[in-house]
């Protein structure tokens, strides 16, 4: 009784304080690692990051990157980097954990409506009127550019929605390159890809037995069902693509820099793709 008494009120202290904290954290980072969007875009060309390319961004919005604008204002940076000639792309995932508890709960993926799951930067992406979302409703791809509809196109039509034909698969053959924005190369959702590509070399089976039903509303409003492979359950628990950015590091193919508090990485796709072959002949793989 008097331990739950006093929980209570610890409880309440925390969340009370918990504002304060992170308008703490907020006024410091600006104070000691402030920078703006020009700044932004300076780095990110020094980074390699030119007008015209395709570039697919993972990020995470933090209150102590010491950025002074918006997720909108990144945003912005990003599009102005790349220019009228460059295709941005990110990642809209509509959930958290495994594909097969998302399949599992019968959801459904509107491509109008279901928010992004994958972080803030792409949720206010999402919400722009010039970028497309592709259909596929466990690896939904966002795009804006000149050969957005292209990128995202039939990605509904792939049963395995990292695999051939996808857009990760048009993002590769247009030479794209990856873009880290306080992420961890670990987010790289390309390397699903990469596993597709090699599954005949995996000693784990890739993809589940059967394929799930999913319900998916398009633009127009109609709903459809989608098949959809979602990964197994081994591949889930034994993959592990820290060799991979070892070796992209080792080869200073993986560029890095830093900006405020805020780190930044970048890499071709083509290179990732290099990288994984190399080790899965040297007998390293992707799996432990």
């Amino acid at each position: 009784m008097g331990t739950d008494q006093g929980v209570t009120p610890i409880r309440e202290l925390k969340q009370r304080l918990k504002p304060l904290y992170f308008r703490g954290q907020g006024l410091l980072a600006r104070a000691v690692f402030a920078y703006s969007r020009p700044a932004l875009e300076a780095k990110l060309s020094e980074l390699g990051i030119r007008p015209g390319d395709s570039v697919l961004v993972h990020s995470g919005f933090h209150r102590a990157s010491g950025f002074t604008g918006t997720p909108s204002d990144i945003v912005e940076a990003l599009l102005n980097v790349v220019g009228s000639d460059g295709n941005l792309l990110m990642l809209s995932i509509p959930y958290r954990g495994s594909s097969q508890k998302y399949t599992e709960g019968d959801p459904l993926f509107d491509v109008a409506r279901t928010p992004s799951s994958v972080g803030l930067i792409s949720e206010v992406f999402r919400r722009r009127s010039d970028v497309l979302r592709s259909l596929s409703p466990l690896h939904p791809v966002l795009a804006c550019g000149p050969l957005a509809a292209w990128l995202v196109a039939d990605h509904e039509k792939c049963a395995h929605s990292c695999g051939t034909g996808s857009p990760f698969e048009r993002f590769l053959n247009l030479g794209g390159k990856f873009l880290f924005f306080d992420a961890k190369f670990s987010s790289l959702t390309f390397m699903h890809y990469v596993e597709h590509h090699y599954m005949d070399r995996s000693p784990v089976d890739l993809y589940h037995s059967t394929a799930a039903m999913v319900r998916v509303k398009d633009q127009r409003g109609h709903e459809v069902k989608v098949r959809q492979y979602f990964f197994s359950e081994a591949a889930r628990q034994r993959r592990d693509f820290s060799a991979v950015e070892r070796k992209l590091r080792a080869d200073r193919t993986l560029r890095s820099a830093r900006i405020g508090n805020t780190q930044l990485m970048s890499v071709n796709a083509q290179d990732v793709m290099r990288c994984a072959g190399t080790l899965i002949e040297q007998g390293q793989g992707l799996y432990t």
